[in-house]
């Protein structure tokens, strides 16, 4: 079930390459039947259009992150009560590149913002735990835990590698939930702040929750600064169709996680 999922989510997804090569195919396949079948595949192309420029268009890839993330805004220095002593960082996909006996591992744009914010808070503590969730996803190009470049990042951004404990065996936030409750409570750890994009927070907490953690949330910037900044809101931009299927990977994995019982 989980395969069927990810299938689903790489390529079966509006937003993404392979379906809009279905769609045309689909599309294609219904032009050359004949006549009677002429209009119906005008219909489904004229579509297929319409909406890969919906999800292309900066408002609408703005508008559906904004949808997800509501509720949740940045934790400031005043809300982190005295007793907090652990930050808890969710990966947010990374890359394996081998060449050889040569291999580098980069983070994503959200795993690399969440160790930003990460390390944000860690300033604002008294020397917090830091603890980095991350393991490997072969049929993503994950082939090193995702913890190992989110604990070169914190380093980089100042964070000492005596603070940092790393979680390098879940594959999705499910697992992630799992272990560091094993993790978590080994410490003695009850309360901690949990670190995500802001669209997957709500599907984060709730897969925390459901375990009976107490988990508190403070979220990453979704991008960078100047993003889509310069971008005309209706006219169609690559970055806002990323964007777009990005989200619709979240929508469809957090009803996945309703309907099989993980929240």
């Amino acid at each position: 079930m989980d395969l069927l999922v990810e299938i689903v989510k790489e390529f079966l997804l509006p937003g993404s390459l392979p379906f809009l090569l279905f769609g045309l195919l689909i599309g294609i396949l219904l032009l050359y039947r004949g006549e009677k079948w002429n209009r119906r595949g005008k219909c489904w192309l004229t579509l297929l259009l319409l909406g890969y420029w919906v999800l292309s268009m900066p408002l609408f890839a703005r508008g559906i992150e904004s949808w997800l993330g509501r509720g949740y805004e940045p934790l400031e220095g005043q809300e982190i009560q005295g007793d907090i002593d652990t930050i808890v960082i969710l990966g947010g996909g990374s890359s394996t590149f081998r060449v050889g006996e040569f291999e580098r591992n980069v983070l994503s744009e959200a795993g690399i913002l969440r160790a930003m914010e990460g390390a944000r808070l860690y300033v604002k503590m008294n020397e917090p735990w830091v603890i980095v969730s991350g393991g490997t996803n072969t049929r993503a190009g994950v082939l090193a835990p995702e913890s190992e470049p989110l604990q070169d990042a914190l380093l980089d951004f100042g964070v000492p590698a005596s603070r940092i404990l790393l979680e390098s065996a879940s594959g999705d936030t499910y697992e992630q939930a799992l272990n560091l409750k094993r993790m978590l409570a080994a410490r003695g750890v009850e309360r901690f702040i949990l670190v995500t994009s802001p669209t997957h927070m709500r599907r984060a907490l709730a897969a925390f929750e459901a375990q009976g953690l107490q988990p508190i949330p403070a979220i990453s910037a979704q991008h960078g600064v100047g993003f889509l900044e310069n971008s005309v809101a209706f006219l169609p931009n690559a970055d806002a169709l990323h964007a777009s299927w990005m989200a619709m990977r979240e929508i469809v994995a957090t009803l996945y996680y309703a309907l099989a019982g993980r929240f």
